[in-house]
């Protein structure tokens, strides 16, 4: 359980982060990719999805780890990195710095992996 454990910990401190900047803060988001700040509201939206999913569930979970709320964390962090792969492939992304953008698609697979212990019940304990 130590990496699944670790995996929700990086998840829940790294979803803060971007949830935290992408709903406070999506202008400075978009300065630090290099990005023209139009239309950031999608960023905000985004971030109370980080904050409300990711945060939220992770902190549950180390609370009181559970296969369902491990299917919700390593389900939504799969398809999150999988969306922003498949954006990085067709290019979508206006960011300059987009070596940021790789190293969130990066962070969303490890986490990702890390996660998929979590979904599955053998990982844990019955009494």
């Amino acid at each position: 359980m130590r990496i699944g454990r670790i995996a929700v910990q990086v998840n829940l401190w790294a979803s803060l982060g971007y949830g935290a900047l992408l709903l406070f803060a999506p202008d400075v988001f978009c300065d630090l990719i290099d990005a023209e700040a139009i239309n950031t509201a999608w960023l905000r939206t985004i971030g109370a999805a980080l904050i409300g999913t990711n945060v939220v569930g992770s902190a549950l979970w180390l609370r009181s780890p559970n296969v369902d709320m491990g299917k919700v964390l390593f389900t939504t962090a799969a398809l999150e990195g999988a969306a922003m792969a498949t954006s990085l492939m067709a290019d979508e992304f206006t960011a300059q710095n987009i070596w940021m953008i790789q190293a969130s698609v990066v962070l969303a697979a490890v986490v990702a992996a890390g996660l998929y212990p979590t979904a599955h019940p053998n990982m844990y304990e019955t009494t």
